[in-house]
C-alpha cells in the first residue's frame, strides 16, 4: 500500500474499544457498589477507580515505545491519568487511553485506546509499529475537515445501483452504513466522521489499507473526497 500523505493522515485514528466489568477495575474496593445508573457522578467514580489501570497501561506502552520504536526519554511526553484519561505523545503519533462508564450496561466500563495525530506515515506502516500494537485495533476513524451532506450522499449511493453494495441508513439521514464483499468491514458515515469497523482486529497496515480501498470506491461522490496518496 502506498502511504497516504501526512496532510490527510493527521485526521485518521486507529481505535480499539473493549468492555470490562466495573468491579474488575484496580481501584474497586469491597466497600464500593457497582453503579445502577450512568451519570456524571458515576463517570467520575469510574475515572477514579480506573486511574491505576490507566497508569499501568501507560507504563507498558512507555516501555514498548522505547524498546521497539527506539524513542528516547525526552521524546516521550506522558500525560498522567486524570478524569479517566491518559496519553503519551511521541515523535510519530499520540497514544491515548480513556476509561468511561458504559451507558448501555452500567455494570461495565469502556476502554478506548487510540493512536492519532500521525506525524510520520511511513513509520505508521512499519514492522516496528506493528510489533507494538499487533492486532489491537478494529476501527479506523476519519474526522472530516468539511461536513458531508448526508441526504445527498445517501441518494448518490443508492443511484449507483451497485448490487454488491449494501446501503443502510436511518429515516432522518443522520447516518449511513455501507458494506461490500470486495472489502472487509462496514463503513459508517456521519456528517463529520467516517469509520471503517471490522469484525476482527487487524494489523495497522491491513486496517488502513482496507479503509483507503473503501474510500477509493467512493471517488466522485459529492462531499466525500478521497485523501490523496503519496
Amino acid at each position: 500500500m502506498n502511504s497516504p500523505d501526512n496532510g490527510n493522515i493527521r485526521h485518521v485514528a486507529l481505535v480499539s474499544e473493549q468492555r470490562g466489568r466495573v468491579r474488575d477495575l484496580a481501584g474497586f474496593r469491597r466497600s464500593h457498589q457497582v453503579p445502577d445508573e450512568c451519570n456524571d457522578r458515576t463517570q467520575s467514580f469510574i475515572a477514579k477507580i480506573a486511574a491505576c489501570d490507566i497508569s499501568d497501561d501507560l507504563d507498558m506502552r512507555f516501555t514498548e515505545f522505547r524498546r521497539h520504536l527506539k524513542f528516547k526519554r525526552i521524546e516521550l511526553k506522558v500525560t498522567e491519568p486524570e478524569n479517566g484519561f491518559g496519553a503519551i505523545s511521541t515523535p510519530w503519533f499520540d497514544y491515548r487511553i480513556t476509561v468511561t462508564h458504559c451507558a448501555e450496561d452500567v455494570t461495565e466500563a469502556i476502554w478506548r485506546r487510540q493512536v492519532t495525530d500521525f506525524r510520520n506515515t511511513s513509520a505508521l506502516l512499519s514492522s516496528e509499529f506493528a510489533s507494538v500494537f499487533g492486532r489491537l485495533f478494529n476501527t479506523v476513524e476519519f474526522q472530516c475537515p468539511e461536513s458531508i451532506d448526508m441526504e445527498a450522499f445517501i441518494d448518490q449511493m443508492e443511484d449507483r445501483n451497485d448490487p454488491d453494495l449494501s446501503v443502510d441508513y436511518d429515516r432522518s439521514s443522520t447516518w449511513c452504513s455501507l458494506t461490500t464483499s470486495r472489502i472487509p468491514g462496514e463503513l459508517s458515515v456521519q456528517s463529520d466522521r467516517i469509520a471503517l469497523i471490522t469484525q476482527q482486529p487487524q494489523l495497522p497496515a491491513r486496517l488502513l489499507e482496507a479503509f483507503f480501498q473503501f474510500r477509493e470506491q467512493l471517488v466522485g461522490i459529492e462531499g466525500f473526497s478521497t485523501p490523496s496518496k503519496g
